[in-house]
């Protein structure tokens, strides 16, 4: 069975619309979603997850805020939120043409940049399950530096097949700890994604488990709804 994955840092819509974000995630099947929100002070109002699943056709979705505001705060303050669920939230979203089943929210190591986090999910397909691992590393080398290892070892705690989609804000020379259970499906040279006007640095990145075989590399889409590309795969279970 073949089908489509896609990661995406939307930048809350601000950038373009949802309207165009929507048709650019709904050219894939599996969409990793960073940057996106539910009632938040910044981009479009509303509960953009809901928004988004309904103009793109991907009937499926999972939320989980990272970050919420300080109750009453003018302006608002932004805090870490204490569970998924929080609203208002700033985070991390899975959208699916296939049922999802079970999810969580992981917190990731922080040191001095704002709380990151996993979404972990799983992807019902006609073929079977498949584990889903969204995430959106810190900008601070030192956060990273300790995200890495910690995403690594979240998935291998996962089922297999999995897939792992976000932006990693780092180079895959710097992922390179990743390799020994998890391959690039761009390759060892992945083409670059950020700025989206110029982009000069491959930092949004689909991996996946050997179970699943790479039918078409993932490569930027030249659609302009963001600061970042959104990066698309073909694969195959």
């Amino acid at each position: 069975m073949e089908f489509s994955v896609m990661t995406y840092n939307i930048r809350l819509g601000i950038e373009s619309d949802l309207k165009t974000v929507a048709d650019i995630i709904g050219e894939a099947d599996v969409v990793a979603v960073q940057e996106i929100a539910v009632d938040w002070y910044e981009g479009d109002f509303g509960n953009q997850p809901q928004l988004l699943s309904r103009a793109s056709g991907l009937g499926h979705v999972r939320f989980a805020s990272v970050l919420t505001t300080v109750p009453d705060s003018d302006p608002p303050v932004p805090r870490v939120a204490p569970t998924p669920d929080d609203r208002p939230g700033y985070g991390l979203a899975l959208f699916s043409r296939f049922p999802l089943g079970p999810w969580t929210r992981h917190r990731l190591p922080k040191r001095q940049d704002e709380q990151r986090c996993i979404l972990s999910g799983t992807v019902v397909t006609p073929k079977g399950p498949i584990s889903v691992l969204v995430t959106h590393l810190s900008v601070n080398p030192v956060d990273r530096a300790a995200q890495i290892p910690a995403l690594l070892r979240h998935a291998q705690t996962q089922a297999s097949p999995l897939l792992v989609m976000g932006d990693l804000n780092a180079e895959a020379s710097e992922l390179g700890g990743l390799t020994p259970f998890l391959r690039n499906a761009a390759g060892d040279d992945p083409h670059p994604t950020y700025p989206a006007a110029e982009p000069d640095l491959a930092i949004d990145h689909i991996y996946v488990t050997k179970e699943i075989e790479i039918v078409t590399p993932a490569l930027p889409l030249p659609l302009m709804g963001s600061d970042h590309l959104a990066v698309m795969a073909r694969v195959k279970i």
